[in-house]
């Protein structure tokens, strides 16, 4: 059975996977293998950093720090977004 930081691992490098729960087209720049991701979002100049970290017997967490936003109501966005995005996320692997 796969480790929960390995199943939310998978789901954001797996193009497919990812696609059933996040709608964006994204750039992997770099990828350490089930500990973090650097990655350039769509098709502007903002980045995002995620992190993956266990939390005892099947649990991991998943922190996604989003950069170079623009302005704060872009801030706002952004978190709604994430904060749906990883909902979706955990129903998918749980």
């Amino acid at each position: 059975m796969e480790a929960p930081v390995g199943k939310a691992f998978k789901a954001w490098t797996d193009d497919k996977t990812r696609r059933k729960w996040l709608p964006a087209n994204l750039t992997i720049r770099k990828a350490t293998s089930n500990k973090s991701l650097r990655i350039t979002w769509e098709n502007d100049d903002t980045s995002l950093a995620v992190a993956f970290n266990p939390k005892g017997t099947g649990k991991c967490q998943v922190v996604a720090q989003h950069n170079k936003l623009p302005h704060a109501k872009a801030a706002a966005r952004m978190k709604e977004f994430w904060s749906k995005a990883l909902d979706r996320l955990k129903a998918l692997i749980d």
